[in-house]
């Protein structure tokens, strides 16, 4: 069925399944996993698999096909609803027929789609900027995947490279709009932006209305409006004045929102119901962005005027440290250079970022061109015109590419920063509408003083509630009150860099049923405080990997999240009590120099496989709280769309975070039986010796048996059941902690214990 697909593709890991699912009046095809069954994610390829997994798990899991994920450098086009015109193509008619032009023009792998009506093309190369839909043609190179057939059409076997860039004409020619200047205000006749739409997004996000417009994008609309036509208008007027009226980039950014729906391209007076909802939003558009310098204050990396207090007039050297004062004078309060990260920061109102975009080098341009307006200090007996000359001189060489080199290595030491500065505070949580103090639940307004460089995605209100989540956490934990408790004081503790309690969460349980889910939206409640890590990173590894990377990344994260470890990998008990444990930890990036950091996180694990663990001692066995996820979801109750809703509620889900950290600040995490009792079984499920005496020996005080034959049956019983063998000294150690050592004519005994016939008849009792 599948065997046209080209080569290239089965060998890639972006594949998935789907299954048919009914939703209103269409059958919906929803991403599988071909691991577990759970629901798959464009935007995490830790869910997609292989060509082979992802075809032997349609029979496994009973369903309905094979589906591909797109990503860098390969694309998809999907022209729907042309069933007329795929008989054309069969029967030799290409003209006027758009199934030939689209296959002719990309000359690389096309299939018939599932429903018989449509075809897919897959090709590599960069789609244009813009809409990614209009009416039945979409393109895609991310965030989609395309549910494949091996219905082959066309002659093109191969997936190849789109070199000559057509898929511009066709863009050009099917998805792009006509600008609509006619509908313009008359304020806004001078329509456009310099941005791009990812540009434009990125700053609107990072704005004081930053909350409002991640809402539009990511969802959660339903919250502050009474219908979805109300939050298109809503919306509409955002970009409008962002994009400076551009109508055919508020088309697009729409287009890829949460709000993007079927209606948007119907139909209504002679037009559709985007067109005039995008037309009534630029007539009515009286005020646009202006990406020139704000006076007030409020700044962003693109209005970056300068300090905020007043700098006293001054007379600088024309050389490379007097360009470092004026450099450090005139925007130092906003950038900042670290020796240990070798890397430069900026603020951008609400955090600081390292600069990956050469914002400080913009910044330096600014200050040259700056140079031009400063008043020349004259020296006594000077020649004025000499002095003006050597100036422009000075102001030329500051010009070139050494000059502005010179100018930032000079200004490092004038604004440097250690990294142990930044989010120090472990009481104060920044969100996007300003910083949490998590004792007071006080909302106070971004400051740079205080060095955030990690942000939450949602704004605090506290006075919305959160009816869904709180009836999904009853489903998952099966209405237990104290375990939903436990939870919810475990995620409002993550909330704060606190690391007192000094444990690792362990989320466990057979799929579907819900872990994945909690942690996908607690993740993205925590916004760039969350961070992924592999399990390999808290493992054992035969050997050392070098730099620490994977450790660095984690300072200032307050959430860290992994899941599954292979069955059977061992769990890095030294590497996770000091990680748990409050102590400084040393790490460093590659080819960076080492740093010291306190951790401030919380290690959260979700996995179908408990790691092994080998030490006996309390110190490790503490730290571990096991939550049982013993709910199993039927499949025909599996709602794929419930983290979507979900995340609608992520504000007051924060809510009821921050009631959590108050319930812990008042009197714990209150750790509820089943997690004790979770914890003691696990520890007797890791004890192999308690495991080898529980199946081979009894235990009574008047029997003893030889340590050497002891340890020879220890020795049989691991090897037959495949468990970790101890060494005779380690054996011996182990036993000494649960039985007496007492030596009789010459040989080792332990007191208490003896095998049992089967394995030893020449047992001994005390007093034979």
């Amino acid at each position: 069925m599948y065997g046209a697909i080209p080569e290239e593709l089965k060998e890639l890991k972006q594949w998935c399944c789907f299954k048919l699912q009914p939703r209103e009046d269409k059958m919906t095809k929803i991403p599988v996993s071909a691991y577990d069954g759970s629901l798959a994610k464009s935007n995490d390829e830790n869910t997609w698999s292989d060509f082979e997994t992802a075809l032997e798990a349609i029979e496994k899991f009973n369903l309905d096909g094979l589906g591909f994920f797109f990503k860098t450098p390969y694309f998809g086009i999907d022209i729907d609803s042309v069933k007329e015109e795929i008989e054309r193509f069969h029967n030799d008619d290409h003209d006027n027929n758009i199934v030939s032009e689209f296959i002719d023009m990309m000359c690389s792998y096309s299939e018939i789609s599932v429903s018989g009506n449509g075809i897919h093309i897959i090709a590599k190369g960069e789609l244009p900027e813009g809409a990614r839909r209009r009416g039945n043609i979409e393109m895609y190179d991310s965030g989609r995947f395309f549910v494949m057939t091996g219905n082959q059409i066309g002659i093109y076997t191969r997936v190849e490279e789109d070199e000559f860039n057509k898929i511009n004409y066709l863009h050009n020619k099917y998805l792009h709009k006509p600008k609509v200047p006619e509908s313009r205000n008359e304020t806004n006749a001078s329509y456009g932006t310099k941005f791009t739409e990812d540009e434009l997004i990125n700053i609107a996000t990072k704005s004081k209305i930053g909350g409002r417009f991640q809402v539009f994008m990511n969802g959660g609309w339903e919250q502050f409006y009474n219908s979805q036509s109300e939050a298109d208008m809503s919306f509409c007027n955002d970009l409008a004045f962002w994009t400076n009226c551009d109508y055919n980039m508020m088309d697009s950014i729409f287009r890829r929102s949460s709000l993007m729906r079927d209606k948007w391209d119907r139909e209504q007076n002679s037009s559709t119901y985007g067109d005039e909802t995008l037309r009534k939003a630029i007539a009515d558009c009286t005020n646009t962005f202006d990406p020139e310098p704000r006076k007030d204050g409020d700044l962003d990396v693109f209005s970056l005027e300068g300090n905020t207090k007043k700098v006293e007039r001054k007379y600088y050297s024309f050389d490379d440290t007097g360009n470092a004062q004026r450099l450090r004078d005139a925007y130092g309060d906003y950038i900042r250079y670290s020796y240990i990260r070798k890397n430069w920061y900026y603020y951008d109102g609400k955090i600081w970022q390292i600069d990956q975009e050469g914002m400080i080098k913009m910044l330096v341009d600014k200050t040259v061109e700056k140079m031009k307006n400063e008043v020349l200090f004259i020296p006594e007996g000077a020649d004025e015109e000499e002095v003006r000359k050597n100036f422009i001189k000075h102001i030329k060489a500051t010009r070139s590419s050494k000059g502005k080199t010179n100018m930032l290595k000079e200004t490092e030491h004038l604004t440097s920063v250690k990294p142990s500065q930044f989010d120090s505070d472990i009481d104060l949580f920044n969100v996007q509408n300003g910083y949490l103090d998590l004792k007071t639940s006080t909302l106070m307004e971004h400051d740079k003083s205080k060095y955030f460089t990690k942000i939450s995605n949602v704004e605090f209100t506290d006075k919305i509630g959160c009816s869904l989540w709180l009836e999904f956490l009853d489903q998952i934990f099966d209405g237990d009150k104290a375990l939903i408790d436990y939870m919810q004081r475990a995620v409002g503790y993550s909330l704060s860099g606190s690391t007192q309690e000094q444990m690792m969460f362990i989320l466990y349980g057979n799929g579907r049923n819900g872990k994945s889910v909690f942690l996908d939206i607690i993740t993205e409640m925590f916004g760039s405080y969350a961070t992924n890590i592999q399990p390999q990173t808290i493992m054992v590894k035969q050997q050392s990997s070098g730099a620490n990377s994977d450790i660095a990344r984690l300072a200032g994260a307050r959430l860290v999240t992994t899941t599954e470890p292979n069955e059977g990998v061992r769990l890095d008990e030294g590497l996770v009590k000091q990680l748990t444990g409050g102590d400084k930890v040393t790490a460093r990036f590659l080819y960076e120099n080492e740093f010291d950091f306190e951790p401030q996180f919380k290690l959260w694990m979700a996995t179908n496989h408990k790691p092994i663990i080998r030490g006996t001692d309390d110190g490790i066995w503490r730290r571990l709280a096991i939550i049982p996820f013993t709910v199993q979801i039927p499949e025909n109750k599996i709602d794929y769309n419930l983290t979507n809703k979900l995340k609608r509620e992520i504000t007051a889900i924060l809510n009821w975070a921050v009631e959590g950290y108050l319930k812990w600040q008042k009197d714990g995490l209150k750790e509820p039986e089943i997690i004790k009792q979770q914890r003691q079984e696990y520890r007797v499920e890791m004890d192999s010796i308690e495991c080898f005496i529980e199946e081979c020996c009894i235990k009574a005080p008047q029997f003893r048996v030889p340590a050497k034959t002891l340890f020879n049956e220890y020795k049989n019983w691991a090897s037959d059941n495949g468990q970790y063998m101890m060494s005779s000294t380690k054996f011996g150690r182990e036993m000494g902690k649960k039985f007496n050592k007492i030596k009789t004519n010459g040989t080792m005994h332990y007191a208490g214990v003896r095998l049992l016939e089967k394995y030893d008849t020449g047992f001994f009792k005390t007093g034979d």
